[in-house]
């Protein structure tokens, strides 16, 4: 069924990001486009391919809302855009001061708001996730001694697992406590939850007018302090676990008031059934977007301007017609003295594109956050278990060589 905006617009204004495709999509939608971001960071490709640009030295939300400002009584915009979680609620509050359409500032706030979407999942058809907002020790030992261990600790505004620690015990509540105090925000707010025991995914969707569709569901793979390590399209469920974790976050985002566009809500599938982790009123990262699109023929980045520019879109698509995966590099810690194989990855059957942040003298840390990932692949295959294979034996091809820290190398490592 093809659904159509109700307000069409013929220009945005996109905040941040340093990938070229949304810009390329919004070209190819027929939209004017003018980008706002940073100027030490954005690629020649959003340069030559925006209509008009406006780089800033210090791009933080507040000068970004102010430039916006500047730009929009120039020339005004149908509607501004982020695909950076550091900027969805600046885009919310702005669409919101321009009278534009767009989701509103609420549920932007509860989507990026883990507490706030707690609450808001409160009173709805969503199942219960024992949680609270903690900023103390003792806020700590309270919620332990009312739901036990082991429990999760987290920002509520973190994004890339940064900050996320599991408190198994008193002694790690106490490490927890530490570090949450003590963090280099102390003004941030977190929130303890009960942990949720199962396989992990992700489910994309894209609204129309309140309506939620799936577009896809995705298996991650997850390593040290839950930092995520590989993703899977589709994923490998039963079609009675796919329909479940459907219907659950279409309860959520019915629960924050989604009303259009994309989304990436990160579930659980427990044994009473999934629960939802968070949500995000943005495409997934770590190439879900490329891996939906070679798996199900559907750009959600294309879909996403298409249904800004009023012209048709069709979430629910035929089952896919193949599997895409990728896997990321993930070498031991240490100082980096050389590294090769990716040319030889590459090459490997069904991998579309791969790459290594590493060169020698580099130090790899430890795995705490996405930004420690070392690289990645993606693959395709005819099937889930192919391209996951694939995927994670194209990684193992490239070769780093670590030397531990505390090591003497003996002399500069030549880059």
């Amino acid at each position: 069924m093809l659904h159509t905006r109700r307000r069409p617009v013929g220009s945005v204004l996109l905040l941040g990001g340093t990938r070229p495709e949304p810009v390329r999509a919004a070209k190819a939608a027929g939209l004017s486009i003018t980008y706002l971001g940073a100027a030490a960071r954005t690629p020649r490709d959003i340069l030559d391919n925006a209509d008009g640009c406006l780089l800033l030295e210090d791009p933080t939300p507040e000068n970004m809302t102010e430039a916006a400002r500047k730009l929009h009584a120039e020339k005004s915009f149908g509607v501004v855009v982020t695909m950076v979680d550091r900027y969805l609620e600046a885009a919310a509050l702005l669409n919101a001061e321009f009278g534009l359409p767009a989701n509103t500032v609420d549920t932007v706030r509860s989507m990026n708001d883990k507490h706030r979407m707690r609450a808001a999942a409160l009173h709805s058809a969503c199942a219960p996730v024992a949680h609270a907002a903690v900023r103390t020790a003792e806020d700590l030992r309270s919620f332990a001694g009312r739901h036990g261990y082991p429990f999760i600790l987290k920002p509520v505004d973190g994004s890339a697992s940064r900050g996320v620690a599991l408190v198994s015990d008193a002694a790690t509540l106490e490490s927890a406590a530490r570090a949450m105090t003590g963090s280099a925000a102390p003004e941030s707010r977190w929130i303890a939850e009960e942990f949720l025991s199962g396989p992990e995914f992700s489910v994309e969707t894209f609204s129309t007018d309140g309506s939620h569709h799936v577009v896809a569901v995705t298996e991650k793979f997850k390593g040290d302090n839950f930092v995520e390590i590989g993703h899977l399209v589709p994923a490998r469920v039963r079609a009675a676990d796919h329909a479940a974790m459907a219907a659950e976050v279409g309860a959520l985002l019915d629960a924050v008031g989604l009303n259009e566009g994309v989304a990436h809500t990160e579930v659980v599938l427990t044994d009473a059934g999934p629960r939802v982790v968070e949500t995000h009123s943005r495409p997934g990262g770590d190439g879900i977007v490329e891996l939906v699109r070679l798996a199900k023929g559907v750009d959600l980045q294309q879909m996403t301007f298409d249904w800004f520019a009023g012209k048709p879109v069709d979430p629910l698509l035929a089952p896919a017609a193949r599997a895409s995966a990728t896997w990321s590099l993930t070498p031991p810690e240490g100082t980096v003295t050389a590294v090769s194989g990716l040319d030889e990855a590459l090459r490997h059957e069904g991998v579309t594109e791969g790459y290594t942040v590493l060169e020698p003298g580099d130090t790899v840390r430890p795995l705490r956050s996405s930004d420690d990932r070392s690289g990645a692949v993606i693959t395709v295959a005819p099937g889930p278990d192919a391209a996951l294979a694939r995927a994670r034996a194209a990684v193992d091809l490239i070769d780093v060589t670590v030397v531990p820290a505390g090591v003497d190398l003996g002399g500069p490592v030549p880059r």
